[in-house]
């Protein structure tokens, strides 16, 4: 019996990746962008707004800043140095080298060259999200599920993102139905149905087989 519970003790973990920490092939500090400079997350990751996926963002928006910010503040410099490892101006000329940017010049040459980032995030095949409906219709922080990325120096997977961790936050999340139309009928007719003046996400069908799995 006891051998019976420490296999699926451990065929539970397999494919739950909370902590995955891996290195980039150009040193991102969300730290830094996120926090110190305090950048919006959909500034970057603007298709999470109307799309199922968040996306990785075009070398073409870093650019939209790295075309002038060409190396960072010296104590900046500093901080990455002696804290993290990292030589920030030399990333960034990692960046306009992927780019085909000529800083010298103030031009592209033309000669990109393609980054494999990493993958952090990674849900199964079977399992059905769509970060729009998400973020733009329930309202939903990207905290929640990413954890404190203002803070991060390098991103990792802060939350297990498994099922059960799913289920658990659509029975305690209350739905926010104020000023947002896509809920008002919905909203009328569940909350007679159930007796109560705000609706959990489980309460509107947030825990139905078929909403993640298809």
């Amino acid at each position: 019996m006891a051998s019976a519970y420490f296999v699926y003790g451990y065929l539970s973990q397999i494919g739950v990746d909370q902590g995955y920490e891996p290195v980039q092939p150009i040193h991102y500090s969300h730290r830094i962008h996120a926090g110190d400079n305090g950048i919006d997350c959909k500034y970057c990751h603007s298709s999470a707004r109307v799309s199922k996926h968040s996306g990785i963002p075009s070398l073409n928006i870093c650019m939209n800043c790295h075309k002038s910010i060409y190396e960072v503040a010296p104590e900046t410099q500093a901080e990455g140095i002696n804290e993290y490892g990292v030589d920030y101006n030399a990333e960034i000329k990692k960046l306009y080298d992927a780019v085909g940017w000529d800083d010298a010049e103030q031009k592209y040459t033309g000669d990109t060259k393609p980054v494999k980032w990493v993958r952090i995030h990674n849900l199964p095949d079977f399992a059905y999200f769509n970060h729009s409906q998400h973020v733009t219709v329930a309202g939903v922080e990207c905290q929640t599920c990413h954890g404190p990325v203002e803070e991060m120096e390098v991103m990792y997977q802060y939350s297990p993102l498994t099922m059960g961790w799913c289920i658990d936050c659509h029975r305690k999340t209350e739905v926010n139905v104020k000023d947002n139309a896509y809920y008002t009928k919905i909203h009328e007719q569940l909350s007679k149905k159930y007796g109560v003046e705000k609706l959990t996400a489980a309460q509107m069908g947030g825990l139905e087989c078929g909403k993640c799995h298809y």
